[in-house]
């Protein structure tokens, strides 16, 4: 279903019933009388997108208006009347709806579950959009006081001189140290108070080109072509590790803004927005707003009316930020868009780079696409010539790339993992004031328990998992459900208590170092060890400001785009999982990965290397990236996908069902399988229902049946159609069911 803001809005006295979608799992819209108060006038002002409260199933739900008719194919009479609009003029803007449509029909989701992702969360439960107050600023008691005056509180001292010079945001004050007790304080003593401040009245942009770096020819000629750019267009910017994409991004937001228009920029993770924000606020100044998970409710609600409005010029976010409505929206940005994390693994599963792409199409505006290690679906694209793609393949500070080298380390003595040879090249890197990075795709101590005596092993008690050894603080934990337990003081098999750690995680590896390094500084950094954005951001600083040799490690925290000058050796302890995982997508991230993280070593004044250990040395992929060539290697990858169908020439959609007992989940995606077969075209080919790879989480047994289609119009024509079977099979309350389309994770 497409949805078409069309001249009916603008003349329809006879309209009287509203169309209306509710955030539930139920496909369509569903009809209601407007409410008592609303006259002829009101109900002809009324537009899709205003948030309207209505009773549905015994309690009052916010639900968003999509259309008007002037009848109901239900009898007047037996209609439900809304309670109240909640909103005097529609909060979401047509393109956005439309992409909510489009999006909904794709995925196979009620229109109402994905429109509501268009309001923040405090919108969604019904709530006003006021406004709050925003910033602080000084009295004119504060506006002469000296900050002597003040010599008790030195920090009230700074902030007060800080804002001595300018009106400031809240929340920068708060992430510039000064807590709520530090504001309070001058609140109280009347030196400063709160007040409604937009970004745009506080700007202070710093684009002058004596701010700016002097781009290489390969930056000038993007940006050239950006600029050459009306209407949609859709480009890849491939960029080696350290070539300056992000200056990139900068310049063709600068053109976006000289036109008055607005710009989205996407990233993967959390923590990449604040040191993305840092550079992007350097150059323009308070006009860039962050929206992501990690805000309050009320933050984010403010964010997203400054960017529904216009006030913000540059919203940068993580993939839920594509939702927001943007004014005048005339550029958008994904960066990394190869991260796996712009794939929505729950609820409403949708591909925020794919939908990106859909939304530039529908606001007629350029999209940028910008990685390293382009993903497959987007050099696809760029074969079939529906991308363009350019290039930056040199570091932008003129560095040469990492020198790789793969040890062998079948027969070799390792240390928590570490070869002899990678010990002696921490060491080296080490003695010359340098800093070594050590890639461990495992957190914990190790990745079971095991009894040396009996062979007992600990497992989780409603997973197919084994519990993971959390040594410091002496726990067995589960990386699945989270269940987590005391480490036991003998083996409940054989009262042994003869334990063996076996594998190696990055808390063992932390502890080894430890003992091999006494005198230097070692930070982990994993989900063990950071648990916010602020703490990611203070241990990576603690690294910049070490003035001698320092060892960092950690998993794929590491290998989201971190800039760390002074890292001139990365270790990559164990890979090889992926070469041989069933995930036809592995050797494609296995290559995205290896490339990503040697890409932290050498990004300063000083050479890098990589070095892989390695039980399969001999591997092709291995051998492929030796020559830095992500693109050679991913010509290869694509080849094969394409001899064998897969996606992105083929496409794939996911059913999983989840339910205490296995028959019934396997019994129930048998029907679907039997009944689609029937009814769907014959080139369409089914797999399973089988168990899924980790067959029980969480206390449910886990099966998938697995539709594929050699082309992806057949597959994709019938999603709706395979979804309406599985919602007439009988099944047991306890039994669930998703629906993926286009999957990425497999588990």
């Amino acid at each position: 279903m497409s949805v078409t803001l069309s001249a009916e809005f603008s003349d329809r006295p006879t309209m009287r019933v509203l169309q209306i979608a509710i955030p539930k799992p139920l496909h369509g819209t569903f009809d209601y009388l407007p409410p008592v108060d609303c006259d002829d006038q009101r109900i002809r002002d009324i537009q899709p997108g205003t948030r309207v409260l209505v009773p549905f199933r015994g309690r009052d739900t916010v639900g968003v208006v999509i259309g008007l008719a002037p009848q109901s194919e239900i009898a007047s009479n037996k209609l439900k009347r809304a309670i109240r609009l909640l909103d005097t003029q529609s909060l979401v803007t047509a393109p956005l709806i439309d992409l909510c449509s489009w999006s909904a029909h794709y995925y196979g989701y009620a229109l109402g579950e994905v429109i509501s992702l268009c309001f923040p969360p405090a919108l969604r439960r019904g709530g006003e959009l006021k406004q709050r107050p925003t910033a602080l600023t000084v009295t004119k008691l504060g506006a002469n006081h000296p900050s002597e005056g003040l010599s008790r509180s030195p920090k009230q001292a700074a902030l007060l001189e800080l804002l001595q010079q300018q009106t400031q945001f809240l929340d920068d004050l708060k992430s510039l140290g000064f807590t709520n007790t530090v504001i309070k304080g001058l609140i109280n003593k009347q030196l400063a108070q709160t007040c409604v401040l937009h970004p745009n009245d506080n700007a202070a942009k710093n684009t002058s080109e004596t701010n700016q770096p002097q781009l290489n020819p390969e930056q000038s000629q993007a940006l050239a072509a950006m600029a050459a750019t009306t209407g949609f267009s859709a480009k890849v910017l491939y960029g080696i590790t350290g070539s300056g994409k992000t200056e990139v991004y900068l310049g063709c937001i600068e053109q976006v803004l000289q036109r008055s228009q607005n710009a989205l920029v996407l990233v993967p993770e959390i923590a990449l927005t604040p040191q993305t924000a840092a550079r992007f606020r350097a150059r323009f100044g308070n006009t860039v707003g962050l929206l992501h998970s990690g805000l309050t409710d009320s933050e984010r609600t403010r964010i997203w009316d400054h960017a529904r409005t216009g006030a913000l010029q540059v919203l940068l976010g993580t993939r839920s930020a594509l939702f927001t409505p943007i004014a005048n929206l005339g550029l958008i940005i994904v960066d990394e868009e190869h991260d796996a994390a712009f794939k929505q693994q729950d609820g409403f599963r949708y591909h925020a780079r794919d939908l990106a792409i859909k939304r530039a199409q529908i606001e007629d505006c350029p999209i940028l696409l910008g990685s390293a290690t382009p993903s497959l679906e987007t050099l696809y694209n760029v074969q079939k010539g529906r991308f363009d793609l350019l290039k930056l393949t040199q570091r932008a500070t003129q560095a040469a790339l990492p020198h790789w080298q793969i040890l062998d380390v079948r027969r070799s003595q390792l240390t928590a993992g570490l070869s002899q040879p990678l010990i002696e090249a921490c060491r080296e890197t080490l003695a010359k004031g340098e800093q070594v990075l050590l890639f461990l795709n495992r957190r914990g101590f190790a990745h079971t328990l095991l009894c040396h005596d009996c062979g007992w092993i600990a497992e989780c008690d409603r997973c197919d998992s084994r519990l993971v050894i959390h040594q410091r603080n002496q726990r067995l934990r589960c990386h699945h459900c989270q269940a987590q337990k005391p480490m036991p003081s003998h083996c409940p098999n054989c009262r042994s208590q003869h334990w063996q750690g076996v594998g190696v995680g990055t808390e063992r590896a932390e502890l080894a170092l430890e003992t091999l390094f006494p005198n230097t500084p070692i930070t982990r950094i994993d989900s063990d060890s950071i648990g916010s954005v602020d703490q990611l951001n203070a241990a990576l600083d603690s690294t910049r400001v070490e003035s001698g040799g320092a060892i960092i490690i950690g998993t794929q925290m590491l290998a989201k785009g971190h800039d760390l000058e002074k890292v001139t050796l990365v270790g990559i302890v164990d890979t090889d999982a992926l070469l041989f995982s069933a995930d036809f997508r592995a050797e494609e991230r296995l290559a995205q990965l290896l490339i990503q993280v040697s890409g932290r070593s050498g990004r300063g004044d000083k050479p890098g290397r990589a070095i892989l250990q390695t039980h399969h040395p001999e591997a092709p992929l291995f051998q492929q990236i030796l020559n830095n060539d992500f693109l050679i290697t991913a010509h290869d990858l694509l080849q094969h996908r394409i001899e064998s169908g897969l996606p992105p020439i083929g496409q794939m959609m996911l059913i999983h069902c989840d339910s205490p007992t296995p028959s019934d989940a396997e019994a129930f995606l048998m029907t679907c399988r039997q009944r689609a077969q029937r009814e769907l075209p014959s080139d369409l080919q089914f797999i399973g229902p089988i168990p899924a790879p980790l067959s029980r989480r969480a206390g449910k047994f886990r099966y998938q049946l697995t539709v594929f289609s050699a082309h992806q119009k057949n597959l994709h024509q019938w999603v709706a159609h395979l979804i309406d079977i599985l919602n007439t099979i009988r099944s047991k309350n306890h039994l669930s069911f998703a629906v993926d389309v286009d999957p990425y994770d497999f588990l």
